[in-house]
């Protein structure tokens, strides 16, 4: 798959479910694809989605009378259908925008008239020019809607996607469609130095990505990516108080405030277990003149990190990504402790 790895190598820093998995899923078999399924009550997921979004070429989920989240493989778009077009939050990577425009073609014959890019991170923008044909070929003009920071990065990486034609430049902000009202706000959350929160307000739909895995629960590597976790936790705890039923977090199944509780829970585990191991083994004990302290250094955070994921192992170590991903949590938690707290 040398296209596939490509398009890994082109991201330009992003964190990706599809960096380590693509490789294998887009060559899954595709199954016909099943009806649309019935709305679901805030709390609820979509039944077996862990399964079907890889065995299935798409899965369309109905949220509200008009809005569906689109799962394809890794990655999760929203979609909103309105009277004369439809709005689509994420155009996706690798092919998945296809599947994307297969899944609107099975809810609506309306062309895609408008588009929102959230951050960027091209495993969720790079088939954006997907739909800048597919509008052509209806006779639309597709509308390309970002944030200033996110328009900002698209030319800072030498617009290697379409640009946006209709840029937010309030922080907050908002746009409209069609009578719908998208509340537009930057998070500061350091998955990317753009990352925008997306709140369609009358259908109470949070479009925001990158933070939490509802119900696939444990998250991709170092927290999906993150520098700097106290900002994340705060804007979770904000996120919370924002009036929404449904959040679509880009990867894993319709979300909830509980999904955040939980992965708020995690990582103040990680950082007891964490901090625990680092106020326990001694450094002194690694120094060997005849090395380098780098090879110190290193030797003293796998030990904390042994010690950590031992600590955590009871509570979290049924789940299926515990050996693959913890480690990597125990690490940038390890990294935030050192640089951002006194000890």
């Amino acid at each position: 798959m040398p296209r596939l790895f490509s398009q890994t190598r082109a991201l330009l820093g992003a964190t990706s479910f599809a960096v380590l998995t693509a490789a294998t899923l887009l060559t899954t078999p595709s199954l016909s694809h099943a009806e649309t399924s019935s709305k679901l009550q805030p709390g609820q997921y979509v039944e077996n989605l862990a399964m079907r979004r890889y065995t299935e070429p798409f899965v369309v989920q109905q949220l509200t009378d008009r809005t569906y989240m689109v799962s394809v493989s890794t990655h999760n778009a929203t979609v909103y259908v309105g009277d004369a077009g439809v709005l689509v939050f994420d155009p996706l990577s690798y092919g998945y925008g296809q599947g994307v425009l297969d899944a609107i073609s099975s809810i609506t014959d309306l062309p895609v008239t408008d588009l929102v890019y959230s951050h960027y991170h091209l495993d969720h923008l790079g088939d954006a020019q997907l739909f800048v044909d597919a509008a052509a070929a209806k006779g639309a003009d597709l509308r390309i809607i970002a944030p200033a920071a996110v328009a900002s990065q698209v030319e800072k990486y030498g617009n290697v996607i379409p640009v946006p034609t209709d840029v937010v430049e309030n922080d907050p902000g908002s746009f409209s469609f069609e009578g719908l009202t998208v509340y537009v706000e930057g998070t500061a959350d350091t998955h990317s130095i753009d990352n925008t929160l997306f709140l369609l307000e009358q259908e109470r739909v949070l479009h925001y990505l990158d933070t939490v895995e509802p119900e696939d629960f444990l998250p991709y590597f170092r927290f999906v990516g993150l520098l700097d976790i106290a900002p994340m936790e705060e804007t979770l705890r904000y996120v919370k108080t924002l009036e929404w039923d449904f959040l679509n977090a880009g990867h894993g199944n319709v979300g909830s405030r509980a999904d955040i509780d939980k992965h708020l829970e995690l990582v103040a585990d990680v950082r007891n277990a964490t901090g625990a191991a680092l106020g326990q083994i001694k450094f002194e004990q690694f120094i060997n003149p005849a090395t380098d302290v780098l090879v110190w250094v290193n030797a003293f955070h796998d030990a904390v990190a042994e010690q950590a994921i031992e600590t955590l192992r009871p509570k979290y170590g049924e789940d299926r990504r515990f050996d693959a991903a913890m480690r990597s949590h125990v690490e940038v938690m390890t990294s935030n402790l050192a640089y951002f707290h006194k000890h």
